[in-house]
């Protein structure tokens, strides 16, 4: 966890292409949201564009809790996007959503590659800061990136190889 002020001292400006653009998971806390807008892109020589909102739902399409009131949780977060000045290409448009069930994995996010992929240049230069795991063409960042790799999070398919002890024990025989 870090502060806001910590946050903001990130020098994303220098991973930031001249046509670049930011996306920041946020919490629904207003002072989390107003620093992401009026501090963090200011600090980062960025502009406020969107924000897109990642609905939580049951694999029954249902809201994984009531929206209930300002001071409970609420099933839902805050994709804010801020881009560079010069920037080139299609901007998110506000105001969307992204639908998906959650994983049972703590505080993991859905991939946005492909939601993006028409507001991004052909070949882009994708970073994620603070990544819990790895993304096909991307750079991941973080002290957790390779924790959702591990083996005990995936299920064995009768196309893949057997595990190293099974091979080898058979080819012991």
């Amino acid at each position: 966890m870090l502060s806001n002020s910590e946050i903001e001292k990130i020098p994303v400006s220098n991973f930031v292409r001249e046509s670049g653009l930011v996306g920041v998971w946020c919490t629904n806390a207003p002072s989390h949201v107003e620093a992401v807008t009026e501090q963090f892109f200011q600090s980062w020589g960025l502009k406020y564009v969107a924000t897109w909102y990642w609905v939580k739902v049951t694999q029954g399409g249902e809201a994984i809790r009531p929206y209930g009131s300002q001071t409970e949780k609420r099933p839902y977060e805050r994709i804010i996007f801020g881009c560079s000045e010069n920037r080139r290409f299609k901007n998110p448009p506000p105001d969307m959503c992204v639908v998906s069930v959650p994983s049972a994995i703590h505080s993991q996010k859905p991939p946005l590659v492909e939601v993006l992929q028409e507001y991004l240049p052909e070949q882009p230069a994708c970073l994620e800061l603070f990544a819990r795991y790895l993304l096909p063409g991307w750079t991941s960042l973080g002290n957790q990136v390779i924790d959702l790799q591990h083996l005990s999070l995936y299920e064995s398919s009768a196309c893949a190889p057997p595990p190293l002890s099974s091979a080898t024990t058979s080819t012991a025989r």
